[in-house]
């Protein structure tokens, strides 16, 4: 053997004896311990020895006293026992032997001569330094959704470490539990702050894979431990589509169907139309909108559609109203549109600095809540804007429903609108009721955003809802979506206007002569020719079969028989059907059968109407009636 095999002989034999050290085998009768985890205020001169049964509990004997390798962990080496023992580990004093996390003494640990030949050790706290951990977070993570990768490794991602998804320094160490502990730099009461696996793609997110808001810690609420359970990972959920995201995208498609169907129905009042196909344009678009946000590939090349469904806040109410003057005005100015549209344009001209934002710059704002304030208040006058149209459409329909009384025989069914605005409240009590939950979190210090998601999901789930609505009333009640403009119903509207502007002039009491004479008249027509019996049968209608005017027919109803026209025909229509029934022994027709007969058009009216008149229900009548009897 030459001198250079030689040298290297040696130097692989020192090589060998180094690694042997570096990271200590377990011979057959070897027992390694091994630290893996040392509390982060632990000094860096720490010489840590262990204490047991074996050296009589002696807190720094040299013989049992760790050695530190190149890999930064300790390591003792001893005979492998074949009986069990306890020890403890202390840094050469019994005053400084390990404690629980927080400075309660630690139980005996247990050595049994069936565990494995390696223990891997976790020391949480030293008692004679556990105040330097009673003012420091931490964060443990004790449930992971199914599928996380066993390796994993999870950081925290906070404003405290500039929102970095993988930094070192706030990796989590998975202890012998199964659970991931972070302790964090001392200083820190209150942040905010997610899970990542080490990068933005593999945040946390919802149960269904969307995104989520940051989490919030706050040491006076939450205390110095909080446990966080983690419900899946963004790039790991799979398809984020739901059925409430499936609803929301078939209520858009839906309402852009809708539009192109009311402009195929004959008859109908295009204006009205026109307003109701833009209103349903703006609802559609909000809610393809409102799914986008929930796919992180779109909401990251286009996160300014987050803005998009904001912009329905300003604009439904307005829209709303015009649309359903429109149903009963057959003309409207369009000066009072765009007045009613001003706040809308308000709303734009806010919101474009947003637009103008760059995509990094707006989505960093959005996920960091930099804008709530902005978009609370936004919402909220949104929320007393729209409350104020629903309050406006309700007195305009109580109005015209009044108006329609004094000229019309039927009843208009508006169940439509009714069922409308009925959804339209319930937004605004959810709207309402979100604000709510947010000013009472201020108050009373508990976490409002699970709530506040719940409810804005319901809130859009309703308005998806409305396109249901309306499509079906459009496809089975056509004639809803328009208004008549025959020049029939126009001159009813000028005939009731001209009545109100000729008693405002005459201011007259009582009937006339001729008035009287009309009465008579008007009576025995109704008898003999069964003028009620028309289920359309208007005022004007009337007049012109009495060769009267509008005024006079007018005023012998509401003076002579104190009513309005439409419950002065009902009155005729209830006593014809009252004949009808009492005639009918063998029971023919059903009372449905008998009121269509005698001029009623819906069982909603007549059943409405013969309780005014008479106070009961049909069957309760006719009931006590055979009990008289």
């Amino acid at each position: 053997m030459n001198h250079k095999t030689l040298l290297l002989f040696y130097f692989c034999l020192t090589f060998l004896n180094f690694s042997g050290f570096s990271n200590p085998g377990t011979g057959n009768g070897d027992l390694v311990f091994k630290i893996i985890e040392l509390p982060e205020f632990t000094p860096d001169s720490a010489e840590i020895y262990l204490a047991s049964t074996l050296n009589h509990w002696s807190p720094n004997d040299e013989q049992y006293k760790f050695k530190r390798s190149h890999d930064g962990y300790y390591y003792l080496k001893i005979p492998k026992s074949k009986e069990p023992f306890q020890y403890k580990f202390t840094r050469g004093t019994w005053a400084s032997v390990e404690s629980t996390e927080s400075g309660n003494l630690k139980p005996n640990r247990y050595y049994d001569p069936e565990s494995p030949s390696l223990i891997n050790i976790q020391i949480r706290s030293w008692q004679d330094l556990v105040n330097e951990m009673v003012e420091r977070i931490q964060l443990i993570v004790t449930e992971l959704p199914e599928g996380t990768p066993y390796d994993a490794s999870l950081f925290v991602v906070g404003d405290f470490n500039n929102w970095k998804p993988l930094d070192l320094e706030s990796k989590m160490i998975k202890h012998a539990d199964g659970f991931y502990y972070l302790t964090l730099p001392a200083g820190l009461e209150k942040f905010e702050y997610k899970i990542t696996r080490g990068s933005w793609e593999s945040v946390e997110g919802r149960e269904n894979g969307r995104a989520i808001p940051n989490r919030v810690y706050d040491v006076a609420k939450d205390g110095w431990k909080k446990t966080i359970k983690i419900s899946s990972w963004e790039d790991l959920s799979g398809s984020t589509t739901t059925p409430y995201m499936f609803l929301l995208l078939l209520g858009a498609f839906q309402g852009l169907l809708l539009i192109f169907s009311i402009f195929g129905i004959q008859e109908n009042n295009r204006r009205a139309n026109v307003v109701l196909a833009v209103l349903i344009l703006f609802t559609s678009i909000a809610l393809m909108a409102r799914v986008a946000m929930y796919y992180r590939d779109i909401f990251q090349l286009f996160p300014k559609i987050y803005l998009i469904p904001e912009m329905i806040l300003l604009i439904y109410g307005p829209l709303f109203f015009i649309y359903i003057k429109q149903l009963t005005e057959s003309e409207s100015k369009s000066k009072e549109i765009f007045i009613r549209l001003i706040p809308f344009g308000i709303q734009v001209l806010f919101y474009l600095p947003l637009f103008a934002l760059s995509n990094d710059q707006f989505e960093y704002g959005v996920l960091n809540r930099h804008y709530t304030i902005f978009f609370n208040t936004i919402g909220g006058i949104g929320l007393v804007f729209s409350a104020y149209y629903w309050w406006k459409c309700k007195l305009f329909l109580n109005h015209q429903h009044q108006h329609s009384m004094n000229i019309l025989s039927e009843e208009r069914n508006i169940n439509y609108l009714n069922g409308v605005m009925l959804v339209y409240a319930t937004c605004l009590g959810i709207w309402f009721l979100m604000y709510v939950v947010g000013t009472g979190a201020m108050i009373f210090h508990y976490e409002p955003q699970n709530i506040i998601n719940m409810l804005t999901d319901t809130l859009w789930l309703i308005i998806a809802c409305t396109s249901f609505i309306m499509g079906y009333y459009a496809m089975n009640q056509p004639e809803i979506l328009r208004v008549a403009e025959e020049e029939s119903i126009k001159s009813i509207v000028e005939a009731q206007a001209q009545v109100e502007e000729e008693v405002e002039e005459k201011e007259e009491q009582g009937l006339t002569e001729e008035q009287l004479v009309l009465k008579e008249k008007l009576a025995e027509e109704m008898n003999e020719h069964k003028l009620y019996t028309n289920s359309r049968l208007t005022l004007p209608e009337l007049a012109h079969h009495l060769k009267t005017s509008t005024h006079d027919i007018s005023k012998v109803i509401n003076d002579g028989y104190q009513k309005n026209f439409y419950d002065f025909v009902n009155g005729y229509r209830i006593n014809a059907f009252i004949e009808e029934v009492n005639k009918d022994t063998r029971q023919e027709l059903t009372y449905l059968g008998h009121a269509y007969n005698v001029g009623f058009n819906s069982k909603t009216a007549f059943n409405r109407a013969f309780k005014k008149e008479k106070q009961k229900t049909p069957t309760q009548y006719f009931s006590a009636s055979k009990t008289l009897v």
